[in-house]
């Protein structure tokens, strides 16, 4: 008997003894180490949502508007931007980035004066804020309310703001 012979026979052997060791071992590896630790969830149970997994950090979200109306009843729904939405051709830069909250559903805000809105085709009104519903769906819906904020139309420069083209490329 060669030299490897006697190897590859004494390698078997002792697999033979170690698997026969492993199968009470085995055996127990499926218990729970604690009677009540990670019970399965019951049926039907609404189990937390998990944030979702990214490359870098979320940025900070803000509850812009908060109101106990139904989101129906907010604004003005706007048809050819909510079309515009659907195409990506009129949505939200940071999705959720600003919220707002109506009668327990949540909506995407942006602004018309150019704040977390991507507005390619100038459709935008800046003294208006939209608000998005299912923005990053093909159902998406837009409704438009007037801003109150005297600080959208500032007396000296109205044309100040990137939707307006207020400022130079360089």
């Amino acid at each position: 008997m060669s030299g490897f012979d006697a190897r590859r026979q004494a390698a078997c052997w002792l697999c033979g003894l170690t698997l026969l060791g492993a199968a009470p071992a085995l055996a127990g590896a499926l218990e729970r180490t604690e009677p009540g630790h990670q019970a399965a969830p019951q049926p039907g149970s609404n189990l937390p949502i998990a944030p979702p997994i990214v490359q870098y950090a979320l940025p900070s979200q803000w509850m812009t508007i908060r109101s106990k109306e139904d989101w129906r009843k907010a604004g003005k729904f706007e048809k050819e931007l909510s079309k515009d939405c659907a195409a990506l051709r009129f949505n939200e830069i940071a999705p959720m980035r600003f919220r707002a909250y109506y009668k327990g559903e949540v909506l995407g805000v942006a602004f018309g004066h150019g704040l977390n809105l991507n507005d390619p085709g100038r459709k935008a009104d800046r003294k208006k804020i939209y608000l998005f519903r299912n923005g990053d769906s093909t159902g998406c819906t837009v409704q438009s309310m007037d801003n109150q904020d005297p600080r959208v139309s500032p007396a000296g420069n109205p044309a100040a703001t990137p939707a307006a083209g207020g400022f130079k490329k360089y």
